[in-house]
């Protein structure tokens, strides 16, 4: 009888754990900036058009609305840094005695490619924060799309028994 229970507990963990090797293979995995669907790795625009071609919608709503701010992050910072070297040009062989415009201009160039640096920086975060709630409310509802009873065998204070888990 032992035998017989000691068995069928590791049939019951062995099930088990081949159910929650499938079920990762249907969810997204993020690394670093690719995707993991099973075998396959998107980047961030290819992960967008997968998303569109599945019916989570919100899930791709919001993947597509931080993957619009991450980008929009990312090019406030490219300006920034273009502004800056511009004004940093303009300043160390710009102004000459008596030419103030272009000292202002300089300064100009160089304020307004800080700004954009300090507005890219929570754009970028926000974004990938939206990414990364894409990604879970996709694998929230794989995983409830996915999920089928079973049953597994347990022990509690009463004994063992037969557990049905949905």
């Amino acid at each position: 009888m032992k035998k017989i229970l000691f068995l069928m507990m590791l049939v019951a963990a062995a099930t088990t754990s081949i159910k929650a090797q499938n079920n990762n293979a249907t969810l997204l995995q993020p690394a670093g900036s690719y995707i993991y669907y099973g075998d396959q790795a998107f980047n961030l625009k290819q992960c967008v058009d997968f998303l569109a071609t599945t019916n989570h919608q919100p899930a791709y709503e919001t993947f597509q609305s931080g993957y619009k701010c991450y980008q929009a992050g990312w090019g406030l910072f490219g300006a920034g840094l273009g502004m800056d070297l511009i004004g940093s040009l303009i300043m160390a062989f710009g102004p000459e005695e008596g030419n103030d415009a272009m000292f202002y201009s300089g300064i100009t160039c160089l304020g307004v490619g800080v700004a954009a640096i300090l507005a890219s920086i929570p754009t970028i975060f926000v974004g990938y924060a939206r990414l990364n709630a894409g990604v879970d409310m996709f694998n929230h509802a794989q995983a409830a799309a996915t999920s089928q009873a079973y049953w597994t065998i347990q022990g509690s204070q009463n004994g063992i028994g037969l557990a049905l888990h949905f």
